[in-house]
């Protein structure tokens, strides 16, 4: 096995990975905006009728606590500055292995906090946790998607915790917990999420057909 400089080593070229997390940073962007308009559509869409709020899914008779949804723009809003400035920190050719990593764990902290502020572990934007590690393999980098998918299951148990042991607020919210089989099936699909885009990597470099790793990227 050989080991190869991280992200942030002397031997990075800048530009490329600045690209890699100006894409990542798009897709997180997207990703914000599109959770939050169906979060908008949860709030609003069953005063516009029944039958709308019945085609889409949600139910007239169970309507957002307004508490949950002004806690919830808050956290999508500071998500959206995280996204801005790293923007602009990339467009600068400043990206390093650090800057990947902290905004992998600022997306972490902000979709479990939404998640504990909403539906809690049931709830579809779970599904989350797997974009954040699928955005790991546009970095290249071995290191940060081990990483980053030991720090997703752990965020995901956090949430699991937060719902069987609820604060004041969580228990006015009543969110849900999922049976154990089913937070057991996640963890190990997360993991195996992780597995599989490091196996993406290592092909990737197999495809290029060079003698070791694209520089930044560390194989052990």
């Amino acid at each position: 096995m050989t080991s190869e400089n991280a992200i942030g080593q002397d031997n990075i070229v800048p530009s490329w990975h600045a690209e890699a997390e100006l894409r990542v940073n798009l897709i997180r962007m997207l990703a914000i905006a599109g959770f939050y308009f169906v979060h908008f559509l949860h709030v609003y869409a069953p005063g516009w009728g029944s039958d709308i709020a019945t085609i889409i899914g949600f139910a007239t008779n169970q309507p957002v606590d307004p508490n949950v949804h002004i806690a919830v723009s808050i956290i999508a809003f500071g998500w959206l500055m995280l996204a801005f400035a790293v923007q602009f920190i990339a467009q600068q050719q400043r990206s390093t292995y650090w800057l990947a990593l902290f905004s992998t764990l600022g997306d972490l902290v902000f979709l479990t906090s939404i998640l504990a502020l909403s539906t809690g572990p049931k709830g579809p934007m779970v599904a989350g946790y797997f974009l954040i590690i699928m955005l790991t393999g546009l970095r290249f980098d071995l290191r940060l998607i081990r990483v980053t998918t030991l720090a997703t299951i752990v965020a995901y148990i956090a949430l699991l915790g937060v719902a069987k042991w609820p604060s004041q607020m969580s228990m006015q919210m009543g969110i849900e917990t999922v049976p154990r089989y089913h937070q057991i099936m996640t963890v190990v699909a997360l993991a195996f999420a992780g597995g599989i885009m490091g196996q993406v990597v290592r092909l990737a470099y197999s495809a290029l057909k060079v003698g070791r790793p694209v520089k930044g990227v560390q194989d052990k």
